[in-house]
């Protein structure tokens, strides 16, 4: 009785598990499977999963890895999206040292692991003081969205 109350009150908890890469991961979607559904993961970066109650697979486990593994390339897919706002935005001319200005906040992952699938790379601009976030679309950066 005293667990019916509190759903009624506060909601129902999110649903949270354990996952053998990404450890503690928790659920943002509904009962009902919704194309929007994802999953939250605290690496050395947030990290959004697509993908629906069954969580991340394999694919994704690998997609974020590769990411990982090499940040300056993982920036420089970024940077075409960003260039013409950075001056813009910073009043300042971009070194080519990135982790002087850019500091990566989050990356969400594709559905599947799939490089053509939407996802998106967060980095916070300290000069700027807002946040830049390269969207992907079919492989390729398409658009930044600031504090978006």
């Amino acid at each position: 009785m005293l667990s019916k109350l509190k759903e009624r009150l506060f909601g129902k908890p999110p649903i949270e598990r354990h996952h053998e890469f990404f450890g503690r991961i928790v659920f943002m979607g509904g009962d009902k499977a919704e194309p929007n559904d994802y999953w939250e993961s605290e690496q050395p970066v947030s990290v959004l999963i697509n993908a629906g109650l069954a969580g991340p697979g394999s694919p994704q486990v690998e997609f974020y890895r590769g990411c990982i593994a090499d940040l300056d390339e993982l920036f420089r897919q970024c940077w075409p999206i960003f260039e013409p706002d950075f001056e813009l935005w910073t009043g300042k001319a971009f070194t080519g040292k990135w982790r002087d200005d850019f500091e990566l906040m989050s990356i969400e992952l594709p559905v599947d692991g799939d490089v053509s699938n939407d996802w998106s790379v967060c980095y916070f601009v300290d000069a700027a003081n807002h946040y830049f976030t390269a969207s992907f679309k079919r492989g390729l950066p398409r658009y930044n969205t600031i504090d978006g």
